[in-house]
């Protein structure tokens, strides 16, 4: 095993450890994707490179019996496994996993911009005022008034 992958292994443990000493800390969020029907608890793999199909099969093949997900409105293929209340969910491309079949067509009619009346539309310069702003932000165990850290946001 190598020593990144014990340290996240160890950290969760201490993660896991500290939200049961303090259940006035809220859970946190771990990104599930409900429209994929991903839940709230979801902890992420994230296949961006390399065989990712393969990957994704030797994946699923440690999770035993998993669940296959299709985001039907984006472009990820999900694995999935609930561990308690805890989803882990290893994604990969789509179109890495699976095959695009055309199964029919429909005929739809839009609306759109006729381009030649866009064209003959004149374009005129806007003033316009943009704010600059910076963050202050005090420490949080002290009141906001006793000492400010700035820090410069590019706008």
């Amino acid at each position: 095993m190598t020593d990144n992958r014990q340290a996240f292994i160890d950290g969760l443990h201490q993660i896991a450890d500290f939200l049961a000493e303090h259940p006035e800390v809220p859970l946190p969020y771990l990104g599930g994707d409900i429209r994929a029907g991903i839940p709230r608890h979801c902890l992420p793999i994230y296949l961006v490179s390399g065989p990712q199909r393969e990957d994704l099969a030797v994946i699923a093949k440690a999770m035993g019996s998993a669940s296959k997900v299709v985001d039907p409105d984006g472009d990820r293929f999900y694995v999935t496994r609930r561990f308690g209340a805890i989803t882990l969910a290893a994604s990969a491309s789509r179109d890495e996993v699976c095959e695009r079949v055309v199964v029919g067509t429909k005929e739809v009619t839009r609306e759109v911009p006729d381009p030649a009346a866009l064209a003959a539309v004149p374009k005129v310069s806007v003033t316009e005022v943009i704010e600059q702003v910076e963050w202050r932000c005090s420490p949080l165990l002290k009141p906001a008034s006793d000492a400010l850290q700035f820090v410069e946001v590019p706008s």
